[in-house]
């Protein structure tokens, strides 16, 4: 199956770099909504979707303890910064699997499926996101459901991502030890 999507390598290249860069910058800066910036004005938090708790009792005890301050910038940070940074890896993911997938044999339901990992994980980090909102948003009364399934669409969301991004390198690594056979 061949899917109508032109790329080249160095678009390939140049969204790899603006995925690099951005995720270097949310991480390893301090800027509003960076996780510098969460973990000093939550008084050295973790992030939900970072360390994910799977008791509603311990999701709000972290919420709790995140402060105002804290949970502000929680709030902030999920419709800025953690709306952009998936946005910033999809194209890169999307087109690291794409480029793998034409070494790939088999049937257009296998690439497919392939293809539709980069969007999945778009996908679970914004219900994950709506779901903290929701929670910072509603605190300190209580969801208990929302609370009950926000750490599972942070697993389903981090299989999503290491899967969208650990494929294509595989595939990149046997067809490279192939080709030096």
């Amino acid at each position: 199956m061949t899917l109508p999507v032109v790329y080249s390598r160095q678009i390939l290249a140049f969204a790899v770099a603006v995925a690099a860069i951005v995720v270097f910058a949310v991480h390893a800066l301090d800027f509003p909504g960076s996780v510098p910036d969460f973990v000093r004005s939550s008084g050295g938090g973790v992030l939900l979707d970072v360390k994910p708790s799977f008791s509603e009792e311990t999701t709000y005890q972290r919420l709790s303890a995140y402060g105002v301050e804290g949970r502000k910038n929680y709030a902030f940070r999920n419709v800025t910064i953690d709306v952009l940074l998936p946005l910033a890896v999809l194209p890169a993911l999307f087109l690291l699997m794409l480029h793998s997938t034409k070494h790939l044999p088999g049937g257009p339901v296998a690439k497919v499926f392939l293809l539709s990992l980069p969007f999945a994980y778009v996908i679970f980090d914004f219900a994950e996101n709506g779901v903290v909102l929701a929670l910072l948003g509603s605190f300190p009364e209580r969801m208990h459901l929302l609370a009950e399934v926000l750490p599972y669409l942070t697993v389903i969301k981090r299989a999503a991502s290491l899967l969208a991004l650990g494929i294509p390198l595989v595939i990149f690594i046997v067809v490279r030890i192939r080709r030096e056979k």
